[in-house]
């Protein structure tokens, strides 16, 4: 489909996101009311959320903040872009995919959305959203799960995790990508505080056999080597009209806070899933029961030693240049 007539956008000086225009949506998708499939001026298809920015004032720059934070640590993220969607595009997309029972209230209005480039650039490509029972073990980078846990705990993420898996060629392996960040420095009006066992992925099978310590030791340094500056500095990709004033030094300062806690905040997590049975909803809505058994190298002691010595000092200590080998994100 041919898109309106647009000009390209060129990053300003205050380095944010250039703005995709959107040429069509093509579908509505589960997720939430509206969150719909969209064509986007670059060519590639992206999942759009339509009401996000009335959850509450910190939403979208949530959900961009953490995908950079996210990229930063080397985890597997969908790239990201703010796409303006049209009135007329808006029309178009209730003619087509408006139904009896929606409510005239939970219209859609035209406006920046933030937009997660799908996993897969094929519109009718089949996606897990929920991994079948015993599956763990297909994750081709499930080491990212340990990651995306300190980043939780270190952003004080509200709401529970959630991944998509994109299946190989073959079918035999899936690769997570992880979503909805939306919830993170506080939730949507940045009030709230995390509560012990929210962090962790639903299914608490993926966290079976991992070498916790390694994989956590290595992501650590990341953020102990991230100031306040350079916190700043990422977040000018955030565009302005997603936050207010003060949004983006609140989320500087409280991460910088947040971060010589990690190491406490993450072995309270393993002790729910080392050794305890743990609660797991599969995809048919029942639920088992399993037990976690989490390999953790030694404990987490080393990690604390460090983040406490860190903190004693100012965290002056830049980082050992290690990165993760598994937290390359599949090609979009």
């Amino acid at each position: 489909m041919v898109c309106d007539r647009f000009e390209e956008n060129v990053v300003s000086p205050a380095q944010s996101a250039p703005v995709l225009k959107a040429c069509a949506i093509l579908k509505r998708l589960s997720g939430g009311l509206h969150t719909v499939l969209v064509k986007a001026s670059d060519g590639f298809l992206y999942v759009v959320k339509m009401m996000d920015s009335f959850q509450g004032p910190n939403v979208l720059a949530n959900e961009a903040l953490g995908n950079e934070l996210a990229k930063y640590l080397g985890i597997s993220v969908p790239a990201w872009r703010p796409i303006e969607i049209s009135e007329s595009c808006v029309d178009k997309y209730l003619l087509l995919h408006w139904t009896g029972s929606d409510s005239w209230l939970d219209r859609p209005g035209p406006g920046l959305y933030f937009g997660s480039r799908a996993v897969s650039q094929e519109e009718d490509a089949f996606v897990y959203h929920e991994l079948p029972e015993n599956w763990e073990g297909r994750i081709s980078n499930r080491s990212d799960f340990a990651g995306m846990l300190l980043l939780d705990l270190w952003a004080n993420q509200i709401g529970p995790r959630k991944a998509v898996f994109l299946p190989s060629a073959d079918g035999l392996m899936v690769t997570a990508f992880f979503i909805g960040n939306g919830q993170m420095f506080g939730g949507y009006w940045g009030r709230e505080e995390q509560q012990r066992g929210s962090a962790l992925y639903p299914d608490r099978r993926v966290y079976t056999h991992l070498d916790v310590n390694r994989i956590f030791n290595t992501w650590l340094q990341k953020a102990i080597a991230m100031d306040e500056k350079m916190l700043l500095q990422m977040a000018r990709i955030v565009p302005r009209q997603w936050h207010d004033s003060t949004y983006l030094q609140e989320v500087a300062s409280q991460l910088q806070v947040r971060k010589w806690r990690v190491a406490q905040l993450l072995a309270q997590e393993m002790n729910l899933v080392s050794g305890v049975k743990t609660k797991i909803t599969s995809s048919t809505g029942m639920a088992d029961e399993g037990r976690g058994a989490v390999s953790q190298a030694g404990g987490l002691g080393t990690a604390r030693k460090e983040a406490s010595r860190q903190a004693d000092s100012g965290g002056s200590d830049s980082a050992n240049g290690e990165s993760s080998q598994n937290g390359e994100a599949a090609s979009n």
